[in-house]
């Protein structure tokens, strides 16, 4: 009935939803066919390496188009207001869910980002990103929720 809070346990998470030229979206008003950039960072508090999986559960009415290489950000890239971009060990875009396994060091921010399309209009729940250490139960993190609205094409 009510959507899980934000916590974080020795590290934290933040998804941000942007357009694809880096300006800020409004997720309610979201038009069929918009192609969005989901930017997450994901920041240790440990002085160690951690282990992480990261899985971010899509609303219904996005799907996954790619994933952003490391080259496609920075000072080069086609996208560069991203910044770096990591590269971790395994990224997927699965059909309801981005789900990429990443090393975090030693306090070090990791950023990851991949690109949506709003594909089937409604209103949905924006699931917050779960991360979590592989070995260590206590060290996890999830963002906070938001709401999605999708208006048909005119």
């Amino acid at each position: 009935l009510e959507a899980p809070q934000a916590v974080a346990e020795k590290v934290t998470v933040a998804k941000r939803v942007r357009a694809m030229d880096g300006t800020t979206v409004d997720l309610t008003k979201l038009v069929q066919g918009d192609r969005l950039i989901i930017d997450i960072e994901i920041s240790p508090s440990e002085q160690r390496t951690i282990p992480a999986i990261l899985v971010d559960l899509l609303p219904a009415g996005l799907e996954i188009e790619a994933i952003v290489r490391p080259e496609e950000a920075g000072p080069n890239g086609v996208y560069t207001w991203l910044g770096e971009i990591n590269d971790p060990r395994i990224a997927e875009a699965r059909d309801d869910r981005f789900v990429a396994a990443i090393d975090l060091r030693s306090g070090r921010p990791a950023h990851l980002a991949y690109i949506v399309r709003a594909v089937t209009p409604g209103d949905y729940t924006m699931p917050g990103v779960v991360v979590e250490d592989m070995y260590r139960p206590d060290v996890f993190a999830r963002s906070e929720t938001g709401q999605v609205t999708i208006r048909p094409r005119d």
